[in-house]
């Protein structure tokens, strides 16, 4: 009993080989988007001869935002989540498009970007906001930063956000910060994807997710 409250504590994550965009052009259906074990104990989904091992357990909306391409406008979209329960140890488990990241609206690709634009290109704060976040209505403050930015550098400085990133030294600036996190990232694109380093970025975030 000791366990399985503890597998019901805490929602486990499980990312579909899907990205958002193909997820929202088709939502996968409860077989397709089932993981083959849970990622728990190890039970099997699919045990032969036996029932199934993950349940379904309904759909979750949840927002996204930022650009589904580079260079298109940013806007929210609302992807519904597959949800199972494991039926050997009570998990809970959510699969979620690739590039969805726990805790946070914005999606992986969109930070990635928005880490590109401040850290590498250069752009200040405000101009970032308006290349990534869909929000056209801000306060008098935005106009001239954006804060989430900095909250996303502190996170990556924590290594609470895309934990392949290096520590870096706490005289970096934000921007260094920035720049160090969008290299690491864009290392991670395939060497076939041509572009500039945003572009890479914003693909190589999905994979870092």
């Amino acid at each position: 009993m000791r366990e399985v409250r503890r597998n019901r504590s805490r929602e486990r994550i499980v990312a579909s080989a899907l990205d958002v965009k193909a997820w929202l052009a088709r939502e996968p259906t409860a077989e397709e988007a089932r993981p083959g074990r849970c990622p728990a104990c190890g039970e099997a989904s699919r045990p032969a001869g036996r029932r199934l091992g993950l349940w379904g357990h309904g759909l979750r909306e949840r927002q996204q935002r930022g650009p589904l391409e580079v260079g298109a406008p940013a806007q929210t979209v609302v992807i519904r989540e597959r949800r199972y329960q494991c039926q050997e140890c009570a998990a809970l488990i959510a699969v979620v498009p690739r590039g969805v990241l726990r805790g946070r609206h914005y999606s992986a690709a969109a930070i990635g970007l928005a880490l590109a634009l401040f850290g590498v290109v250069g752009m200040s704060l405000a101009a970032v906001r308006r290349r990534v976040s869909p929000w056209a209505v801000i306060g008098e403050t935005a106009t001239t930063t954006w804060l989430t930015v900095r909250r996303w550098i502190r996170a990556i400085r924590e290594r609470r956000l895309f934990g392949k990133i290096r520590t870096t030294p706490a005289t970096w600036s934000a921007r260094r910060v920035a720049e160090r996190a969008a290299m690491t990232i864009e290392a991670l694109a395939p060497p076939t994807l041509a572009g500039e380093i945003p572009a890479r970025v914003f693909v190589g975030a999905v994979l870092a997710s």
